[in-house]
Order: C-alpha cells, then sequence, then structure tokens
C-alpha cells in the first residue's frame, strides 16, 4: 500500500511542476478582456473543431488544435475557475467585439453558446458546459484529463473517459 501512495504523490508532484512550468510560458492571448484567458487564432474569432487525441479519442480543440475541457464541478451556469485557477485552466474566451464561436469540423453548432465570466470577459460554452484549456498542454494534447476535476469534452458534450496516461489519476467521469 505505501508503494502506491509514493507513486500517486509522485504523478502528482511532476503533474504540478509541469502546470507551473508552463504557466511561467503562458501570455494571457486575450489581454483585453478584462479577464485571464485565451482566445483561439490570430484571426479575430473562435473556432471549436473535433479531433482524435490519444488516449482520450474524439474531443473538442480550439483553432490551434487545443484540447478543450470543462470542469465537472461548475454546474447551473456557475463558472467556479477564476483567479489562480483561471491561470492554470485558461478559460476559451470570444475576442471582443465577436458574439460567438464557431462550429468546426464534427462539431454541432446548436451546441455552442456562450457565458459571462465573473472576473470578465465572454467564456465558450458546449452543451451548456463552460470551456477551458490545459496551460500544461501542447497542441494535439490532454494531459489536462482527470486533473482537479477538469476533463476533456467530446463532441457529444460529456466528458472524455480515457486516460492519457501522463498526469491523468483514473476514475474519470463520463456524463449520460
Amino acid at each position: 500500500m505505501q508503494r502506491s501512495g509514493v507513486r500517486s504523490v509522485g504523478i502528482v508532484a511532476i503533474a504540478g511542476a509541469m502546470l507551473l512550468s508552463a504557466c511561467a510560458d503562458k501570455t494571457d492571448a486575450n489581454s483585453g478582456s478584462g479577464g485571464s484567458g485565451s482566445s483561439s487564432g490570430g484571426s479575430g474569432s473562435v473556432t471549436v473543431s473535433s479531433k482524435s487525441v490519444s488516449g482520450v479519442g474524439d474531443v473538442l480543440v480550439d483553432s490551434d488544435g487545443m484540447t478543450l475541457y470543462y470542469l465537472k464541478t461548475e454546474t447551473s451556469g456557475k463558472i467556479m475557475c477564476t483567479g489562480s485557477c483561471a491561470d492554470a485552466w485558461p478559460p476559451l474566451l470570444l475576442p471582443s467585439g465577436v458574439t460567438s464561436a464557431t462550429a468546426g469540423s464534427g462539431v454541432d453548432a446548436s451546441k455552442l453558446g456562450t457565458i459571462a465570466r465573473p472576473d470578465g470577459g465572454t467564456q465558450v460554452t458546449y452543451d451548456g458546459r463552460a470551456l477551458y484549456l490545459f496551460a500544461g498542454d501542447q497542441s494535439g494534447q490532454a494531459t489536462g484529463q482527470g486533473v482537479g476535476g477538469f476533463f476533456a469534452v467530446t463532441t457529444s458534450g460529456s466528458g472524455a473517459t480515457g486516460s492519457t496516461g501522463s498526469t491523468g489519476g483514473g476514475g474519470y467521469y463520463k456524463s449520460q
């Protein structure tokens, strides 16, 4: 039993180090919005598409191919990830003057929406779930899968159930 606990602590330590390193390198791509976060692409629009990511399957991605996540504890349109949480999990924000996200390949446009963030900005939603990126990811990765209650979003709007094997901790949630 003790050996399992040591391994878990090691995994958490590695994930934390990756997160801190990624946060130090990440800049706010949407600094004019009044809140921390990221807008996708440089064209002044946000496109949400579907892409197959190793270990988790077909998930939503932004214009840069970055996996999109939702926070399991956010319900009834209440944003819980603000402050330092939003530094590690930047919300997918619309650029100033843009009123909606564009549905790309494999995405149901009727499920795209927005929500006003308490710390400023307009966050993109899918099937009612606020969308986030993970500061520790690179394009095509889902290293945030299962970390801190965040899960990659599938095209159905549910959470992905797979594990990337890098920082996930098992027990993944999948809504029905």
